[in-house]
């Protein structure tokens, strides 16, 4: 896999000599879940199924129901791609005043190292970032 890499703010970056510098393997695949987890389903025009449609939750009250339709979703998403190990995919969500926040941990196939994403998102803004 191979991507345009982007900065902290999901903006192109630019290299000294001007070239859009690209990111590859398991840090391309990282920015890549990152992204998805901040997109909603359909806004992808060539992967309608793309996006995790956290903003679907952002006014729902805490209740174990809304939880574990967090947690399917963004496992049946984890789980389309082939490389992740669907048994190591674990998610820890909160609601806090009117803030939303996913940690998601998970491993690759044959990889013992575990990967961890925290999403968060209120009405304003939504950030990513690793953990």
């Amino acid at each position: 896999m191979v991507d345009i890499r982007l900065d902290e703010d999901w903006r192109l970056t630019q290299a000294a000599t001007g070239d859009a510098p690209v990111v590859t393997d398991r840090d391309c695949i990282l920015q890549d879940i990152r992204l998805e987890s901040l997109t909603q389903e359909g806004e992808l025009f060539y992967d309608r199924d793309y996006g995790w449609s956290l903003l679907d939750f952002i006014q729902a009250d805490d209740s174990e129901l809304i939880r574990t339709a967090i947690d399917t979703r963004i496992r049946k998403k984890l789980s389309r791609r082939d490389y992740i190990d669907t048994t190591s995919i674990k998610t820890q969500i909160t609601f806090s005043e009117e803030t939303l926040t996913v940690r998601v941990t998970f491993r690759f196939i044959a990889n013992e190292q575990t990967y961890s994403i925290i999403t968060s998102l209120d009405r304003i803004r939504v950030e990513v970032q690793d953990d």
